[in-house]
């Protein structure tokens, strides 16, 4: 299938995802980033980048930073960021590929002060910046007027109950903000998860055992429970 015709089918789906309308686009899928400029697809057990013209740019292994392998669960565009987030498939770490030439350099590990030239950077464009998780991720919810993320995180193995947990990612200081609770071995634990407006803040809805759970996303406290 020629390459724009795969942007058109593409395009509809990102502009969803980008608005919180659903979890992510499918690893086999070409998700356009960068205004269109680019497009990334998971193939076997590597994260491909092509241009407009179908023309490959850079490919990087489905692999963390110890080298375990993974897959690719969701990718988003992230046109306010200038930038693609990745979600993995078993592996604990969340990607943002940056597509703005004039990205600050990736340090990697501590860092004292990078302003003192400590560290080893990357270069940020077309870089990996990596998040490191506590858990892999088994769904994604990310709305692209918002610097943060909601993936769902399956209980530990030693755990009694078989809990699922959000857990809120920001993506500028790669930590987790939040740990909300979900219904417990929910088959799509993050489906009907909706950001919105409200009063001047935004209010982020998630599932509940008996309805929805909303939060405020300032102070991530609960303020009601809904019907469903």
């Amino acid at each position: 299938m020629p390459l724009k015709q795969v942007l058109r089918r593409a395009a509809a789906a990102v502009l969803l995802a980008s608005l919180g309308v659903g979890t992510g686009m499918a690893a086999a899928q070409a998700v356009p980033v960068g205004e269109g400029r680019f497009v990334l697809q998971a193939q076997a057990d590597r994260l491909l980048m092509q241009d407009s013209h179908g023309q490959p740019v850079r490919d990087w292994p489905l692999r963390d930073a110890q080298r375990q392998a993974g897959a690719v669960l969701a990718i988003f565009d992230a046109p306010q960021r200038r930038s693609a987030v990745v979600a993995l498939q078993g592996l604990a770490e969340l990607w943002e590929i940056s597509v703005d030439p004039a990205a600050e350099p990736i340090f990697d590990g501590w860092v004292h002060d990078y302003r003192m030239g400590e560290g080893l950077a990357r270069p940020g464009y077309l870089g990996i910046r990596r998040t490191r998780l506590a858990r892999p991720l088994v769904a994604v919810f990310f709305d692209a007027r918002v610097p943060w993320l909601v993936g769902a995180e399956p209980s530990d193995a030693n755990d009694q109950l078989p809990v699922m947990t959000a857990v809120v990612i920001h993506l500028d200081i790669r930590r987790a903000m939040a740990r909300l609770p979900l219904p417990a071995a929910a088959p799509q634990p993050l489906d009907g998860t909706r950001l919105w407006r409200e009063g001047g803040r935004w209010l982020l809805r998630l599932p509940a055992t008996a309805g929805w759970a909303v939060y405020d996303t300032q102070r991530w406290v609960l303020l009601r429970h809904e019907p469903r």
